[in-house]
């Protein structure tokens, strides 16, 4: 079996400095894109405390609309959303863009 061809049905992706699709990832590379930026403040709340002595962060990559899960669309409740971390939404998310 290991000389059966594949195919590659389905691909999505979301990457900081906006990018949400293969293509746009794409269009972003071959231009040289820096999706380095500074830390926004809405980040900056959610690191409260920040460890005694330890440098705060003042620069990094930040994937957009984090916030904006469909939880209904998932059938999971806004109460059980709340507490599952960013990036397993965003990883569902992905899963059903891929699939779609």
């Amino acid at each position: 079996m290991s000389g059966e061809p594949i195919a590659i049905t389905g691909i999505s992706c979301r990457f900081p400095g906006g990018i949400s699709s293969p293509q746009s990832f794409w269009e972003f590379v071959l231009n040289g894109g820096d999706a380095i930026r500074p830390v926004p403040d809405e980040r900056k709340s959610l690191w409260k405390p920040w460890p005694a002595g330890g440098d705060f962060p003042e620069w990094g990559g930040f994937v957009d609309e984090i916030d904006r899960f469909d939880a209904a669309f998932f059938n999971i409740s806004p109460r059980e959303a709340r507490h599952i971390d960013p990036q397993q939404r965003i990883l569902l998310e992905l899963a059903w863009e891929a699939l779609e």
